[in-house]
């Protein structure tokens, strides 16, 4: 007789846990973090203070998981670019949308953890290992059209890096500064920089 297989849903800690990550991510988007009191998240999340503690060190600690689940989220975001080949700058430009469409929900914290120059040790390991991963990424797909002669010259990790950096602060002065330019002209200008530093052309968008 074949053993039954148990499927464990979350525990009530991991749903403690997802609550504060939640919780901070709503009051990060509305207060500097700096600002933000464990009180007020644990109070936001519905567990006492010394709940806080056991699942976080810090406020750091936490945002750090907040960083952490960013991943994802980036993977999806770019997911159908990174899988084509060639420029497909409709699937470029589509990735991008979804990103400056979460910075301008979350770019209060988003700031504070990628452009920050000193976020804190906790933060700053979480940020380090995203940003390698999405050059990665960026890389690899570079790589392949590399191989079929259709970038420029130039090693395919460093134009990863430069198109992924330039991605983020664009993004993080797009939150910073959210009427300077319409969403659909700063959208069209990025993707077309990165399609241009890539492959040297962009095209037609007619």
């Amino acid at each position: 007789m074949p053993a039954i297989k148990s499927r464990r849903g979350p525990t009530k800690g991991d749903q403690r846990e997802r609550a504060l990550l939640d919780a901070a991510r709503a009051v990060f988007r509305d207060k500097p973090i700096n600002q933000v009191t464990i009180d007020e998240l644990a109070t936001a999340a519905g567990i006492a203070r010394s709940g806080f503690y056991f699942y976080f060190e810090s406020k750091q600690a936490l945002l750090a998981a907040l960083v952490d689940l960013v991943i994802g989220e980036n993977d999806l975001e770019m997911a159908e670019w990174l899988a084509s080949d060639g420029l497909d700058r409709a699937a470029l430009r589509l990735g991008l949308s979804r990103a400056l469409a979460r910075w301008k929900v979350d770019g209060r914290w988003l700031r504070e953890a990628f452009i920050n120059p000193d976020p804190g040790p906790d933060v700053q390991q979480i940020r380090d290992r995203l940003v390698a991963e999405g050059c990665s990424a960026f890389s690899r797909r570079i790589e392949r059209d590399a191989r079929a002669g259709l970038t420029v010259m130039g090693r395919p990790p460093l134009l990863a890096a430069m198109a992924v950096n330039l991605r983020s602060v664009t993004f993080a002065d797009a939150y910073a500064d959210p009427g300077a330019y319409p969403d659909d002209e700063l959208l069209d200008t990025l993707t077309d920089a990165i399609l241009r530093l890539v492959y040297g052309v962009t095209p037609d968008r007619s």
